[in-house]
């Protein structure tokens, strides 16, 4: 898939967009969530306290785990059980958004595309029956705060929200080398041009000041002539 400079900059507007409501709604969910800390931000956690407690066919859709075949390269084939799955979810999820989060804005492809990861953390957890359910449900907020940048409806199948993720991801990360090559590019070739100007720019400054000091010097000559003239 080929992309014109008119393509990269659409993208990049639309990605600023995308990550601008993440914000917002990651911002609302953390206001949430520090508005009452005595009082539990959950529904089902008030009756269940784990998975093991909650039968299956008591829950959500939404609270069912689903057997996902992930993107190529998304987990390492020596990751192959749902409990390692998650664990690989969780560090890929803590590097980005926790310990990265200062850099979201500069690698905004990374970030779509790590969303994948807090959609596979929450869809593994799922699989785990000592997973508290009150975590579950504060996880699915992020999760469905998330899905919003990309207008990914809550009700969809974790699989359909993976492979968005991971495809734009991708996709984003294709123009975004593509961009940083031809600015290389560009550096490359300005550069001895830039350097030329500069070193004409200061030339000519310095021949300028020169030139005033060689102005000042005969104005002075020449007043010092009238003075003498007029004695």
């Amino acid at each position: 898939m080929r992309y014109t400079i008119l393509d990269t900059k659409l993208i990049f507007k639309f990605i600023n967009l995308l990550l601008l409501i993440f914000l917002i709604n990651l911002t609302a969910l953390q206001a949430d969530e520090k508005k009452d800390k005595d009082e539990k931000d959950c529904l089902y956690c008030k009756k269940f306290k784990t998975l093991k407690e909650w039968p299956e066919s008591e829950r959500p859709e939404a609270f069912i785990y689903e057997e996902i075949k992930y993107p190529e390269k998304m987990f390492h084939e020596s990751i192959t059980t749902s409990k390692l799955r998650q664990k690989e979810a969780g560090r890929m999820v803590y590097k980005r958004f926790v310990k990265g989060k200062s850099s979201l804005n500069k690698y905004q492809h990374l970030m779509i595309r790590d969303m994948a990861y807090f959609e596979a953390l929450f869809n593994e957890m799922l699989n785990d029956k000592k997973t508290k359910v009150e975590t579950l449900e504060g996880i699915k907020k992020g999760r469905d705060a998330m899905r919003m940048s990309l207008n990914i409806s809550p009700k969809a199948k974790s699989s359909e929200a993976v492979l968005k993720f991971w495809a734009t991801g991708k996709m984003l990360y294709a123009a975004y080398k593509k961009n940083k090559k031809k600015k290389k590019k560009k550096e490359k070739q300005l550069t001895p041009e830039i350097t030329e100007r500069a070193a004409v720019l200061a030339n000519l400054k310095k021949q300028i000041a020169t030139a005033k000091v060689n102005a000042q010097r005969a104005a002075t000559i020449k007043a010092q002539e009238k003075i003498k003239e007029s004695d």
